[in-house]
């Protein structure tokens, strides 16, 4: 770090600041920064452990260890591995590059890894979502239905201005998580957009009253149902004016089949598919 903030860092001391998220560019971030300072300019190593720190918490694989780990005591090696690749967070064939994360993590104070026992405990949970932290990936497991729903819940209530959600097979209980996050302080627009498998009288019914409820808030809401066959959407999207998150289907969130939701840096053609779709 010492070295890209003087500006003579080489290929391989940027590419592990990009792996931590304290690089802008080329140039060192207000974080990496920050830690310099706090260790060679105010001799405070205790400010450049917390900046190392938040760092390794916003990274993929922190959060899904301490999401899918934490409160499960001591965990074999292996399992977390497993626990990992099934989750699209690394590869069987990557157990040495995990071990050395471990390591990292056992130095920062947010596991406890026994290499000598090949065992790992998670022993920090995830800061509260903020303007200096939020969440990257939100990690879906059979054996936590009640986080699987506060998942859900914490990416609709970190969108801001409004609310698009893009699902071919949106499911009425949707509805749920919406009301109790839609707040008129942080947005005033609702659209959903879905194929019309999942829809009929009784899901009709609930979204009246939906819409009715979010007309006294003024915020408006709005469903449209694309033609089937026409909606040419693969995966699953919450968007607000920050945030794009792609989401596995609300049937699988509250079931628990083993899922991922990520956010994403690319936005997806809403627009476009709103516009080729009927209200509902």
């Amino acid at each position: 770090m010492r070295s890209v903030v003087l500006g003579t860092g080489d290929g391989p001391a940027l590419d592990r600041l990009r792996v931590l998220d304290v690089m802008e560019g080329e140039e060192a971030s207000g974080d990496a920064i920050a830690s310099y300072e706090g260790y060679f300019v105010y001799g405070s190593p205790e400010q450049a452990t917390d900046v190392h720190r938040l760092a390794l918490l916003r990274q993929p694989v922190t959060q899904a260890l301490i999401q899918g780990l934490h409160g499960r005591g001591t965990i074999p090696f292996d399992r977390a591995l497993h626990f990992l690749a099934r989750h699209r967070l690394a590869r069987l064939d990557e157990a040495t590059s995990l071990r050395s994360y471990l390591t990292i993590l056992n130095k920062a104070g947010i596991v406890v890894w026994s290499a000598k026992h090949q065992t790992v405990r998670v022993v920090m949970e995830l800061p509260e979502p903020s303007p200096d932290f939020e969440p990257v990936v939100r990690v879906i497991d059979k054996d936590r239905p009640f986080s699987n729903v506060m998942h859900l819940r914490q990416m609709l209530r970190s969108c801001e201005d409004y609310i698009h959600w893009a699902e071919p097979h949106l499911p009425r209980k949707a509805l749920e998580s919406l009301v109790v996050e839609a707040d008129r302080a942080k947005i005033t627009s609702i659209k959903l957009v879905s194929s019309p498998r999942e829809v009929d009288e009784t899901t009709k019914k609930d979204w009246n009253r939906f819409r009715t409820e979010m007309q006294a808030l003024a915020i408006t809401a709005e469903w449209r149902i694309a033609a089937p066959g026409t909606l040419g959407l693969h995966d699953r999207y919450i968007v607000g004016r920050r945030q794009v998150w792609n989401v596995p289907p609300v049937n699988s969130l509250h079931k628990g089949d083993y899922a991922e939701a990520f956010a994403s840096p690319n936005r997806p053609p809403f627009d476009q598919w709103w516009n080729a779709a009927t209200d509902l």
